[in-house]
């Protein structure tokens, strides 16, 4: 007789507190993947930014602050290149939570 009892229960609340489990997967997935990439993407421009102020405490003379003036440029456009970079990951995690949130709510509305 208590057997049944909690099958039930474990049938019922599995089936209430399912999708809510999921979902909460989904965004501490999602919530990871995000972190990660803010702390990679922290890590590159601090270490971009330490060796520019590197460069810049080994400057004596004329022609190396001129071979610092290029390497500013070059510099300018890594971090440019790292920006769009970092905005499509961003813009691809985004789309790979709304695509697993939007598969979530389909198989609930199939049951």
């Amino acid at each position: 007789m208590y057997t049944n009892i909690f099958q039930n229960f474990n049938e019922h609340s599995e089936k209430a507190f399912g999708p809510l489990l999921k979902y909460n997967q989904l965004v501490a997935s999602n919530f990871t993947a995000l972190t990660n990439l803010q702390l990679d993407a922290a890590r590159q421009y601090a270490d971009i930014g330490l060796s520019q102020l590197q460069a810049g405490g080994q400057i004596n003379d004329a022609q190396a602050l001129m071979n610092y003036g290029a390497k500013q440029l070059e510099t300018m456009t890594l971090v440019s290149q790292k920006m769009m970079a970092d905005s499509k990951k961003l813009a691809d995690l985004a789309q790979e939570f709304k695509t697993g949130l939007e598969q979530l709510v389909a198989d609930e509305q199939k049951k």
